[in-house]
């Protein structure tokens, strides 16, 4: 699972926008296929503790929708033919109370829709999950390991396993900000950074400029007043060895293109 994530935060970092908000790039009408869904990603991959867990269960594990579909695929599993469940994970409509008016928490409603299962064979079944959008570097394999963990478990594939899980997205994020969290795991990072810049230069200078300011102490800038990006920054350089921080500084400040006059402040915003 980990290195299948891995394949679409590179893919998805190079392959070219529908618009970007900020320095977010967007990407519209994402379908991509995961085979492998062992248990290989943790929350802690992600940088998140069991917290992150106990959220996404209040947030989206609707148990009158989810036992109902379990029901129903045992009555699947027994006729032994084509067929299809499914549940919604709308056990929230908005994330903060929209009154409330805070310029940080969001009010677009759930970011995973649904999740829908598919009899194919006696010896094998589809999972298909719907999203309205996802931030693809951090939030989204913290909802694979959620998928995995405490949505597919309640289900029966001892006999019929699952072959292919299948992702559509309305919308995915790549926020430069959070690129970090995936670079971490790569076995060449400054590879793949590479690939993208000669994809797409643009974001590649905002994961550069993002990069640094956790990374290089010069470039450490605007970012100490966002709770978000000291989180990544902490996570980041508590993860690197000496050696690695060093190879990563040498990269960037190669790389870095400077700053313009205009400045974007650190934006954690996602629109989940």
């Amino acid at each position: 699972m980990k290195d299948e994530w891995l394949d679409q935060c590179i893919r998805m970092s190079h392959k070219r926008a529908d618009f970007f908000s900020g320095a977010r790039k967007i990407i519209r009408n994402v379908h991509f296929t995961m085979e492998d869904i062992r248990g290989d990603l943790v929350y802690k991959d992600a940088g998140y503790t069991t917290n992150k867990r106990r959220a996404l269960n209040k947030l989206y594990l609707h148990e009158e929708s989810l036992s109902k579909a379990v029901e129903l695929w045992n009555m699947r599993l027994t006729k032994a033919k084509y067929g299809s469940v499914s549940f919604h994970c709308y056990n929230h409509l908005l994330k903060a109370d929209p009154e409330k008016g805070s310029i940080r928490a969001s009010v677009m409603g759930p970011c995973l829709q649904s999740v829908v299962i598919t009899w194919l064979s006696k010896t094998s079944c589809a999972v298909d999950v719907f999203y309205r959008t996802t931030e693809l570097f951090k939030k989204f394999p913290a909802d694979l390991v959620f998928l995995r963990d405490d949505l597919l478990t309640r289900f029966d594939f001892s006999t019929c396993k699952i072959a292919e899980v299948n992702f559509h997205f309305a919308n995915v994020t790549v926020h430069p900000m959070y690129f970090i969290v995936p670079a971490l795991h790569m076995s060449k990072p400054f590879e793949a950074m590479d690939l993208i810049r000669s994809k797409d230069p643009k974001y590649y200078e905002w994961i550069v400029k993002w990069t640094a300011r956790y990374l290089c102490d010069e470039h450490h800038r605007g970012i100490a007043k966002y709770a978000q990006a000291m989180r990544v920054h902490d996570e980041a350089r508590k993860a690197m060895t000496p050696r690695q921080l060093n190879d990563w500084q040498k990269y960037l400040r190669a790389n870095h293109p400077g700053f313009t006059r205009e400045y974007v402040d650190p934006d954690g915003e996602d629109d989940e």
